[in-house]
């Protein structure tokens, strides 16, 4: 025949080229695929009526190919993280999916900023893989991805991926938050009431939650500090009232945070480390409440002597009443007298006359 033309051909999901033949019987030409198709059912069609034999006789109808499948479909894939705020000790599951089943994915295909991946697999013939991002130690970066090589993987009918994929943005802060010093009372002497206040100072804003409490040691016995405000920022104040029979003529020492059953962490969840650095001088702050008291001694041989003196003065300031007085006197000043000096008669007797 003649007449044969690449315009009498129809082709689904792609074209043909460089139509030629030898004997004007046996015709080819080449079939290039559409790209990114993935279609399984597909014909060419020829329009016989373009050709003609020697005679001039023309063809009729038209003339279909057998089918034939493209897949011309290149895999992508998207990744999604479990959790995009990583803390000290946490991990995030990181999710590939493909949208086809892929071969050779391996970690070498995949990067992840401030982090490492690992236990990469797939239980559904290479369409959904997993791994474990774990972040790395010590760092702030609120900007992370993922980046996934897609040249490394390929369909089953051998198309590979091109460019890249990346993931969403992740946030990284791994630096867990320090006590940098600790303010005390002045150093003065306190009673039983007065308060004791202590200022800790981190490294960041903590959020207190429960009961966080600061040990001190008290003359060796242990009280606690109760947490009173602070959370949310980087002062978080404690204070103890002075309880009565607590002494310490040394200085108090503070002995621990302890977060008592509550917690303390920073925005991102990392928990402070508990350790008490640059704690003021706690010296100075003593302790008394122990109330003041007197012990009276009484000098008996001095009383005695008083009382005999009292006695004569009397005796002698009412000199009107002698004789009433002189037994009454006599009788008291004897048994006053009983355990010193023994007075006698003639000094009693011979008093002074007066009328």
């Amino acid at each position: 025949v003649t007449g044969l033309s690449l315009a009498d051909f129809s082709v689904a999901n792609g074209t043909l080229s460089n139509l030629s033949t030898t004997d004007n019987i046996t015709y080819t030409a080449i079939l290039t695929p559409n790209g990114n198709i993935a279609d399984s059912s597909n014909v060419i069609t020829l329009n016989n009526t373009g050709v003609q034999d020697a005679a001039g006789n023309i063809g009729g109808g038209s003339t279909n190919s057998n089918n034939y499948a493209i897949d011309t479909q290149r895999p992508t894939a998207t990744i999604q993280l479990s959790d995009t705020a990583l803390a000290a000790g946490e991990t995030a599951t990181v999710t590939i999916t493909f949208n086809e089943a892929v071969a050779g994915l391996s970690l070498a295909d995949l990067s992840a900023s401030n982090g490492t991946l690992s236990g990469l697999s797939s239980n559904d013939g290479g369409i959904t893989w997993t791994a474990i991002l774990t972040p790395a130690a010590n760092v702030t970066a609120s900007s992370n991805l993922i980046t996934l090589n897609n040249t490394g993987v390929q369909d089953a009918a051998g198309n590979t991926g091109i460019g890249g994929t990346l993931s969403g943005n992740y946030a990284v802060d791994t630096v867990v938050p320090v006590i940098g010093s600790v303010n005390v009372p002045v150093g003065v002497q306190y009673n039983a009431g007065d308060t004791l206040t202590f200022v800790v100072n981190a490294s960041e804003a903590i959020l207190v939650n429960g009961a966080p409490r600061l040990a001190l040691d008290i003359g060796g016995a242990t009280v606690f500090a109760d947490y009173i405000a602070g959370s949310g920022t980087t002062t978080l104040v404690f204070q103890y009232s002075v309880q009565p029979g607590l002494n310490d003529a040394d200085g108090i020492t503070v002995t621990g945070l302890q977060s008592n059953g509550g917690s303390l962490r920073d925005a991102t969840g990392n928990a402070m480390n508990l350790t008490l650095n640059n704690v003021g001088d706690t010296s100075g702050v003593r302790i008394d409440t122990t109330a003041p008291t007197a012990a009276l001694a009484l000098d008996q041989a001095a009383s005695s002597q008083q009382r005999r003196q009292r006695t004569l003065h009397s005796y002698l300031q009412r000199g009107r009443k002698r004789r009433r007085l002189v037994g009454l006197q006599l009788g008291q000043y004897r048994q006053r007298s009983r355990n010193s000096q023994r007075p006698s008669a003639d000094r009693c007797t011979n008093l002074p006359n007066h009328h």
